[in-house]
């Protein structure tokens, strides 16, 4: 196996040296949750512009709006095609380099934070495990050709976050949030491989089944105080399926992608020609932040924010114990109270 990127260790040291004023939102993640770690172990290669400052949407991502709202220190090494065990899948090869899976992510958080299990000041920490997307990506091909049973991939795969949810705890983590699938399968990308059907029946089957695994886990964790699953696939489906969700954000396109053919290629030449300033800026909208895809599987700006607010809603219900309910009603009143439906702020602000 090839080294995973060395300096990702260094910059993971730097960034345990934290504010304690506050208490912090910690990421281990892909890249839905990145917000420049791969550009930076890239040095500045991947994602290119029109990507905004290093995220993989055209502007910040939905977990630097969270830690605002929260009022927390954001702690983020989520990496861009990032999958939660390299040793199962491994979606691209950068520059002949493993890109760090989850497992390595908090493998490295427990390295540079040996004694965090005994620091009582961090009690009101949140660690979110945002992860899986990648896993189908990078198998997606062996499963749509039978080499690979949907059944055995959905096992493995919550198998994995299960064991890595356990490891969080043992770090000394007192309130997680699990992110379960995005509805992958109302990606443009999707469409265009004409895999709906097998991202449906992938979604559908692994986001029950870590439900039921997460569950039974949190219900014997020793030492937890509050866990929550975030029902990202519900999300994308409610809000990229209803018009009234769309039109309050402000959105004009809900099935293809700002960015043109390409946008997720990370072969080496178009690495390269990025760098030099040569990859083609065609085929970009006139106005990615009303999109609501930027690429052909990232959303956009609006979209982002919208799940920053509604996963801080989320989570600000479960410690009053009561529930924030997912619907269409619930989601308009965010819009309207936040006034949501307008071009997201660069840097991120509430």
């Amino acid at each position: 196996m090839k080294p995973v990127l060395s300096s990702f260790a260094v910059l993971s040291i730097a960034a345990a040296i934290v504010q304690a004023a506050n208490p912090t939102l910690y990421i281990f993640g892909d890249s839905l949750s990145d917000v420049g770690t791969l550009k930076t172990l890239t040095l500045g290669l991947v994602p290119s512009a029109p990507h905004w400052n290093g995220r993989f949407s055209s502007g910040p991502v939905w977990n630097e709006y969270l830690a605002k709202l929260l009022n927390f220190n954001l702690y983020n090494r989520a990496i861009g095609g990032s999958t939660s065990d390299n040793d199962h899948s491994t979606l691209i090869d950068v520059l002949n380099i493993n890109i760090p899976s989850t497992e390595n992510q908090i493998d490295f958080f427990r390295f540079v934070n040996p004694l965090y299990f005994f620091d009582g000041t961090r009690s009101k920490d949140i660690a979110v495990l945002e992860v899986g997307a990648n896993d189908f990506f990078a198998d997606k091909a062996a499963i749509k050709s039978g080499n690979l049973t949907t059944t055995y991939f959905v096992d493995r795969l919550a198998n994995t976050v299960v064991e890595q949810l356990e490891d969080l705890r043992k770090i000394g983590f007192k309130n997680i949030v699990l992110t379960n699938l995005a509805a992958i399968q109302h990606t443009p990308m999707a469409t265009a491989e004409g895999i709906v059907d097998l991202a449906t029946t992938v979604v559908t089957q692994y986001n029950q089944k870590i439900a039921a695994r997460a569950s039974a886990w949190a219900a014997k964790a020793s030492g937890v105080s509050s866990f929550m699953i975030s029902d990202l696939g519900s999300f994308v489906a409610l809000t990229v399926k209803s018009p009234a969700i769309t039109a309050a954000l402000g959105l004009t396109d809900v099935t293809t992608a700002c960015l043109g053919a390409g946008a997720t290629d990370y072969s080496l030449e178009t690495l390269i020609a990025s760098a030099m300033g040569k990859a083609s800026s065609t085929g970009v909208c006139s106005s990615p932040s009303t999109n609501y895809f930027f690429d052909d599987v990232h959303p956009a700006e609006r979209v982002h924010r919208l799940f920053g607010y509604y996963s801080f809603s989320t989570i600000a219900a479960k410690a009053q114990n009561t529930t924030f309910e997912l619907n269409e009603a619930n989601i308009l009143s965010l819009i309207s109270k936040y006034n949501l439906g307008t071009p997201s702020p660069k840097p991120a602000a509430i």
